[in-house]
């Protein structure tokens, strides 16, 4: 049982590594194209997501989690679409530091949002995410922290990891 204190964790979606076009195919996702980025004002900052529909946020990890950006800016993810797709999301290092450990900090933020409102959600990452053994070999506190955050918010969510472990058969879409 999750204790008051933490919010509850995401458990629809999926943790897609490396995004391959087939990869998210099998759950109707495709990469945007160009003319559906929009601006998404939130904040101090407007954040650039890659499509913005009444059904479908996708937006980068870097963009997300840009040096600067408070709490505050993600309250528009509190009434944002149902389906949020993050895409970049890089491998959870025990050494990250600087900005990078800041991104986390973020990132843990933003995943708290979404979990609240019991957001679809699917993290494209880079490389292997595994936030728990980053957690574990990080010396500093909060990077510690923020790591096993996420973990925990990303917990109940599937893995896709390789693209022979998918099926697409029924599969439609443009």
């Amino acid at each position: 049982m999750e204790s008051p204190s933490q919010p509850p964790a995401l458990r629809e979606g999926r943790i897609i590594v490396p995004g391959s076009s087939r990869q998210l195919a099998a759950y109707g996702l495709f990469h945007p194209q160009p003319d559906r980025h929009r601006a998404l004002p939130s904040g101090s900052r407007t954040f650039d997501a890659k499509a913005l529909e009444p059904d479908l946020l996708w937006i980068s990890f870097d963009e997300l989690c840009a040096p600067g950006t408070s709490a505050e800016d993600y309250s528009v993810l509190a009434a944002g679409p149902e389906l949020c797709v993050i895409d970049g999301v890089p491998a959870p290092e025990p050494a990250d530091a600087g900005s990078r450990a800041e991104a986390w900090e973020q990132f843990a933020a933003v995943l708290a949002v979404l979990a609240a409102r019991n957001a679809t959600l699917f993290v494209v990452g880079t490389g292997p995410m595994d936030w728990a053994a980053a957690a574990s070999g990080a010396a500093d506190a909060r990077l510690r922290a923020s790591l096993a955050g996420i973990d925990r918010l990303l917990a109940g969510l599937g893995r896709v990891e390789s693209d022979e472990a998918i099926a697409v058969e029924g599969v439609s879409g443009s």
